[in-house]
């Protein structure tokens, strides 16, 4: 994969209101395209909506840590109306450590889930796109989808569709039974976790500094099985990690789950 383009491609797309569940396909790149979709069924928490794109099976995008050479994705709501928030749910990612570089991504046709929270009668989501596409080269994207979802007439396709990227999305954790407390070594940039459960496999495991981008390598279990570590890809500074947390998320056999632990020295 060459690194990302000199010359940035990006396409801005007129963006006509869609009612009920979905919006047409727009294009991103040559064979991507995108799309929003939408339960149109409100909870007690919030209304459901996910970001669709369509990719070639050899073509990516990215995870919230995109990785050392991916590009983040990118959500301006500003313009939306009734709507007061929006919350990222992210299925769980490809790592890949090709090319010298650790990255997390998505291939293929892949739904991004997230939740609105509704402040009016009459929710209209305006959303700005940005976001990376992989295929021979790399280049950030960009899409204008509106889409005003229709509450008395629940989709329920979408819906489902929704609820099964959900089901790829970790579940926390609480408790101490699998990973034990998290410290930082500054002097050799590692984060280093106690594993509890020795039966454990951390293979999968990816280490993140929550709400920040920073890129750790795969993880590496010590001698003795009592210790995952994490080494930091580049530098931070050391006030990033003052109060952080660390997230480890991990696949199973059951699914996706995900742990957090304060960052201590």
């Amino acid at each position: 994969m060459k690194s990302i383009a000199a010359t940035l491609l990006c396409f801005f797309l007129a963006a006509p209101v869609a009612l009920a569940g979905e919006t047409d396909w727009v294009e991103l790149a040559p064979g991507v395209t995108a799309r929003l979709v939408s339960s149109d069924t409100p909870a007690a928490d919030g209304l459901w909506m996910g970001l669709e794109i369509d990719m070639p099976a050899d073509t990516k995008t990215y995870w919230r840590v995109p990785g050392e050479s991916g590009i983040p994705l990118s959500l301006d709501i500003s313009a939306s109306r009734d709507i007061a928030a929006l919350e990222m749910a992210w299925p769980f990612p490809q790592r890949e450590t090709g090319n010298g570089y650790v990255d997390h991504a998505y291939y293929g046709r892949v739904l991004l889930p997230f939740k609105l929270s509704i402040s009016g009668a009459s929710p209209r989501l305006d959303a700005r796109v940005m976001l990376g596409i992989c295929s021979e080269i790399c280049i950030p994207a960009s899409a204008h989808l509106v889409l005003a979802p229709d509450l008395a007439a629940p989709d329920s396709a979408n819906g489902f569709r929704i609820r099964q990227a959900l089901a790829d999305v970790p579940l926390p954790i609480e408790g101490h039974e699998i990973l034990g407390s998290a410290r930082f070594d500054a002097d050799s940039g590692t984060v280093m976790v106690d594993r509890i459960d020795a039966g454990f496999d951390p293979a999968s495991m990816i280490a993140e500094l929550d709400g920040h981008t920073v890129v750790f390598d795969q993880p590496r279990l010590s001698a003795d099985g009592a210790t995952i570590a994490f080494s930091l890809l580049g530098r931070i500074g050391p006030d990033l990690l003052d109060g952080a947390d660390m997230r480890f998320s991990y696949q199973t056999s059951d699914g996706p789950y995900e742990v957090t632990r304060p960052l201590g020295d």
